[in-house]
């Protein structure tokens, strides 16, 4: 059995409670009445014909309507529409006439059938179908925009997940090459470096599955990632690091400034033959976070052809989906040196 949707009920309720005064001074301002003097007993009349007005609503909104979809049904359409007003304004005008007035103006005759009369019901029908058709329309229209929201919403979190998952591998990788050249090397630090691989990937797998993370274990993989490569380059490879973090709780996106070291490593260290310099500096004060890698390239290979591939590409997109609006990226080569830029304002979660 299907549960009640008290929510829906009690947005109907409302609509009709908020109907009855309005329609009840409409009324009194057709008919040319005081609405100090006639107020009350519009509103009584009101109520006397909700019933035989949910009635028609209903029946126009759960059975006509729909038949509105199948477009080869529209002269049925029109059809129900008519024998629905028909029978709706009959029936109201034989109420008024027979029970309404009666009971509540007893000194009071009128003409059930006349013209004027059926043409006031009509128009009163007319608005009371109206008005529930423009707020159920407003109501489906902003569902409408609710639903497309919501579908953008999963699009944009589909690519930021094949991102990531393209950025996880692509990470891994470049890091097992690291431990082959240790392991051919047949170097006493293999074993350290395992060590380190693998508190990396626990960080990577598991903890960046959340949507968020703290500035300052990000940090730390960026540490233990740069005492990775320093085990193999040894004296070749240079790293000055600067961390300057007043908050190391604030919430950031997971992996997104680890890219930028592993990027420094691949085309400086990897990407060149003589010694190397890299330089690192992470810096938040009050939620805005300033982040510089500058790494040595080799002079001879094309600047077209340097650092700022897939990785930065990948990443500056992260970052239109992640903080659109809120940073500046920006990378340059002069003087033997690459340099990658980053400033992003961080929102309070």
């Amino acid at each position: 059995m299907a549960r009640l949707n008290w929510s829906r009920i009690a947005l109907h309720v409302i609509f009709w409670l908020v109907y009855l005064p309005i329609n009840a001074v409409i009324s009194c301002i057709s008919r040319g009445a005081h609405i100090e003097e006639e107020f009350g007993m519009a509103l009584v009349g009101e109520a006397f014909s909700l019933p035989l007005k949910l009635l028609f609503t209903y029946f126009v909104f759960y059975y006509v309507i729909p038949l509105y979809l199948e477009r080869s049904k529209i002269w049925q359409l029109v059809g129900l529409l008519f024998a629905a007003f028909s029978v709706s304004t009959i029936l109201y005008r034989l109420e008024i006439g027979w029970i309404f007035f009666p009971i509540f103006e007893p000194g009071w005759t009128i003409q059930i059938f006349s013209f004027k009369g059926i043409m006031l019901t009509v128009f009163d029908l007319f608005i009371t179908l109206a008005a529930a058709v423009t707020v159920k329309m407003i109501r489906m229209h902003y569902k409408s925009l609710e639903f497309e929201q919501q579908l953008i919403r999963e699009k944009l979190q589909s690519e930021l997940n094949f991102l990531r998952a393209q950025t996880n591998p692509h990470f891994l990788f470049n890091t097992l090459n690291n431990l082959y050249v240790l392991a051919r090397k047949k170097s006493d630090r293999t074993a350290d470096a395992i060590m380190m691989l693998s508190k990396i990937m626990r960080f990577v797998i598991y903890e960046c599955r959340a949507p968020r993370i703290a500035l300052g274990d990000e940090a730390r993989v960026i540490q233990d990632f740069i005492e990775l490569e320093k085990l193999r380059y040894n004296n070749r490879l240079k790293v000055d690091y600067q961390e300057d973090i007043d908050q190391p709780h604030t919430a950031v996106a997971p992996l997104l400034l680890l890219p930028f070291v592993e990027n420094s490593f691949k085309h400086g260290a990897s990407g060149t033959t003589g010694d190397v310099l890299i330089s690192i500096a992470l810096k938040l004060r009050n939620k805005d976070l300033s982040f510089s890698v500058k790494n040595t390239v080799d002079k001879d290979i094309p600047a077209s052809s340097g650092p700022g591939g897939i990785g930065l590409r990948n990443l500056k997109r992260q970052l239109d989906l992640l903080y659109p609006g809120q940073y500046e990226l920006s990378t340059s080569r002069e003087n033997g040196f690459f340099q990658a830029n980053l400033h992003l304002h961080l929102p309070e979660e």
